[in-house]
C-alpha cells in the first residue's frame, strides 16, 4: 500500500505594512464620515426635545388662559409670598421694601398646568422657609433646553423666554402699550414702590394683562410670537426661573431675571433696519443700532434682548395658539416685530417704526408673509 506523500503546509501570509497602513486609513475615513452624522443626530434629537419643552410651556399658557381667562404677566404677585417678601427683615434691612424682591416671574403661576403644582403651593403658602424646604432652587427639567443644559451653573436653570415686546418701557398715560406684547407687568408700578422713579425714565402705570381671546380678536394667535429660547452662548449661565423679575425701564430693561425678549430699542436716526442686523442669534456686529445710546456707548443688553439658542441657524419658538417652529436666524427685522406685536392698531411709536420698513422700503406697516429665510424646516 503506497502512502500519499504528505502536502507540504501552506506558509502563512501576513498583512504587509502598506496593508495594514491602508486598512487604518479607510477606518479613519468611515470614522470621520460617520462621526459629523452622529453629531447631527444628537442635534436634532436635542432640538426636538427643546421643541417638545416649549410645546408643554405653550400648552400650559393656554390652559392658564382658559382657566383664568388671561394669561400671567412677565410680572407677578402671589398673595401670601408677595406680602411675605415686603415685610420680611431681610427686605426692610435693605432698604428697599417694595415689590422688587416680592413678584414672581410667569414661571411660577403656569407650574400648576404643568404637573409642578407642589413647587406652585409653596409660593402659595410661603412662611420664609429656606434650605431643603426652598423649592425655588429646584430644577424642573422642561424649563431646560438640553443642548445648554450641561452649561447651566444655576441651581434653577430657565432657557425660556416670553414675549414681552416694550416691557412696559413706553408708558402712555399711566398705561401700559397693550398692542406691544403678549406678556405685561401684572403688578404695576406705584409711586409708593420703591422702583418708582420719577422723570422721563420711569413712572406710575397700572397693572395688566391680555387674554388669548383679545390676541385672536387682534392680530390673530397664529402669527404673534408667545416663547423663545434665550440661551445663546452671550447669555449668562446663571439664569433661574425662581427669580423675582425687575420692572422695566429705558435701555435697561433686558435683565436675566425679567425671563423676557423684547422689541429692539429705537432706530438709530431713524434709519431702516440694515440687512445684516439680526433680532435673533445677535452678535456684537450683527445686533440692531438704537438710538440714544446709553451711557458709555455701550449697549450690553442685546445678549438678553433678543431671542438666541445654541442650535443651529436659529431657535425654537411657540406661537400664540401653541404651534411650534423654528426661526431662522436671518429672519427681517420688520418681521420680527410684526410678529412681537398682538394688535397693530393699538401698538407704541417705537414699535410701529420697527415695523414699517419692508426689508429695504421705508412705507407703512405692510402685512408680513414668511419667506424662506424666515422659516428653517
Amino acid at each position: 500500500m503506497t502512502t500519499a506523500p504528505a502536502t507540504a503546509p501552506r506558509p502563512l501570509h501576513g498583512f504587509t505594512l502598506v496593508e495594514l497602513l491602508v486598512v487604518i486609513a479607510i477606518i479613519g475615513i468611515l470614522i470621520g464620515m460617520l462621526l459629523p452624522a452622529l453629531g447631527v443626530a444628537r442635534e436634532s434629537a436635542r432640538r426636538s426635545t427643546c421643541m417638545n419643552n416649549l410645546s408643554q410651556i405653550g400648552k400650559a399658557f393656554i390652559t392658564h388662559d382658559a382657566d383664568k381667562t388671561r394669561l400671567p404677566g412677565w410680572r407677578n404677585t402671589i398673595d401670601r409670598y408677595t406680602a411675605v417678601m415686603t415685610g420680611s427683615a431681610a427686605v426692610q434691612a435693605s432698604g428697599s421694601a417694595s415689590l422688587q424682591q416680592a413678584c414672581v416671574s410667569w414661571t411660577v403661576p403656569i407650574l400648576p398646568f404643568m404637573d409642578q403644582k407642589v413647587i406652585f403651593d409653596w409660593y402659595e403658602t410661603y412662611s420664609g422657609t429656606s434650605g431643603v424646604d426652598d423649592v425655588s432652587k429646584k430644577r424642573i427639567p422642561s424649563y431646560v433646553c438640553p443642548s445648554v443644559s450641561s452649561d447651566m451653573n444655576s441651581e434653577s436653570p430657565l432657557c425660556y423666554a416670553v414675549n414681552a415686546g416694550t416691557g412696559a418701557e413706553v408708558i402712555d398715560a399711566g398705561l401700559q402699550p397693550r398692542g406691544d406684547g403678549l406678556f405685561l407687568d401684572a403688578a404695576g408700578n406705584k409711586s409708593t414702590d420703591a422702583w418708582y422713579v420719577s422723570g422721563t425714565t420711569s413712572q406710575e402705570y397700572a397693572a395688566a394683562r391680555l387674554s388669548l381671546a383679545q390676541v385672536s380678536a387682534a392680530d390673530g394667535a397664529t402669527s404673534t410670537l408667545m416663547l423663545a429660547e434665550r440661551c445663546g452662548i452671550s447669555t449668562p449661565r446663571d439664569v433661574s426661573w425662581a427669580a423675582n423679575p425687575f420692572r422695566a425701564t429705558t435701555n435697561a430693561n433686558a435683565k436675566k431675571e425679567t425671563h423676557t425678549f423684547l422689541h429692539p430699542l429705537d432706530l438709530a436716526g431713524g434709519v431702516a433696519p440694515d440687512k445684516d442686523f439680526r433680532t435673533i442669534n445677535p452678535t456684537e456686529t450683527t445686533r440692531p443700532s438704537v438710538n440714544p445710546v446709553p451711557p458709555g456707548g455701550d449697549l450690553t443688553d442685546w445678549k438678553l434682548r433678543y431671542p438666541s439658542s445654541q442650535h443651529r441657524n436659529g431657535v425654537v419658538v411657540v406661537f400664540a395658539d401653541g404651534h411650534g417652529r423654528f426661526l431662522s436666524e436671518k429672519i427681517a427685522p420688520w418681521v420680527y416685530c410684526q410678529m412681537l406685536t398682538t394688535n397693530t392698531k393699538g401698538i407704541s411709536l417705537r414699535a410701529e417704526n420697527w415695523q414699517k420698513y419692508e426689508k429695504s422700503v421705508a412705507g407703512g406697516v405692510v402685512p408680513y408673509i414668511f419667506d424662506d429665510e424666515d422659516l428653517d424646516k
